[in-house]
């Protein structure tokens, strides 16, 4: 049964909540595992946002859907005939959501859940940004001017918090790729196995693991599986009883079926109206003298 992406989004939500596998580094400890990788984020975020989603779908373009099919937009922005230039607007104009989008495609795929500190780190990220908007538009109704300044220092904040957090989120999930295609070694336990058929090749489609199965599936490439029918396009044979289409035997009478019966003794007696058999005699016949 389809689902509408605010359905979808609930279901998911409700799905990480069951994850256990661990992150290989955490948000605080992502500056010390990717000190580059940090810093470029910050520099160039959407640069970042597009390396790490083309990595998350393996380098494989085709299966790229805008916002990681979360918005009501995805599948619906002509991704399939320029996939790379969706994702080079993405990256620009919901930088936001296209980082969440990829968080939430690897989470998915390993199972992987966030910790207390993350969560924390991120809703504060949102909460800071929220209370920076509420001030600037009391500012703007008021015109008071304390509540101009007041708003300037917490959309300077929010910007501060959004940018460091986004930055070390971008580098956890740049570290947890490398782990998964074998170019950094696992930083802690707990964390997905990868050595232990975690890691997929770039040749086999991934399938989100909230998405149920369909009832048939078949490799890429192959041509559907043949099932034996005996005497396609045939009456299938059916047992027929001994001497079907022959009329049944029925009891015949003891002197033969179809005989006639033989004339009663003395022959039968004339009817009325019906002449002799040979005639009737003459009258005078035969002479007197005869």
């Amino acid at each position: 049964m389809s689902q509408n992406p605010k359905e979808k989004r609930q279901y998911d939500a409700e799905n990480r909540k069951q994850y256990k596998t661990l992150w290989n580094t955490s948000l605080m400890g992502a500056t010390c595992a990717d000190p580059l990788c940090c810093c470029g984020s910050l520099l160039c975020p959407p640069c970042a946002s597009y390396a790490v989603r083309k990595r998350v779908l393996y380098d494989d373009m085709s299966r790229y859907v805008c916002c990681g099919g979360h918005c009501p937009c995805s599948g619906k922005m002509g991704e399939q005939s320029s996939p790379e230039l969706c994702l080079a607007c993405e990256v620009c104009c919901c930088f936001s959501q296209s980082v969440a989008s990829s968080r939430f495609l690897i989470q998915d795929e390993f199972h992987i859940e966030n910790t207390a500190c993350d969560n924390c780190l991120v809703g504060f990220m949102i909460c800071i940004s929220q209370v920076a908007c509420v001030f600037r538009l009391l500012a703007c109704l008021t015109g008071n001017d304390e509540l101009e300044r007041l708003a300037d220092i917490l959309s300077c904040i929010a910007d501060l918090t959004y940018c460091s957090v986004c930055a070390c989120m971008q580098t956890q999930h740049k570290v947890e790729l490398d782990v998964r295609d074998g170019t950094r070694e696992k930083l802690k336990e707990g964390t997905y196995n990868y050595t232990a058929g975690g890691h997929r090749p770039q040749n086999i489609p991934m399938q989100p693991m909230t998405t149920a199965p369909g009832a048939q599936q078949m490799g890429y490439g192959q041509a559907p599986p043949t099932y034996a029918q005996p005497g396609y396009g045939q009456p299938p044979p059916y047992a027929q009883p001994a001497g079907y289409g022959q009329p049944p035997p029925y009891a015949q009478p003891a002197q033969g079926y179809g005989q006639p019966y033989p004339p009663p003794q003395g022959g039968y007696a004339p009817q009325p109206g019906y002449a002799p058999q040979g005639g009737y005699p003459q009258q005078g016949y035969p002479p007197p003298r005869y």
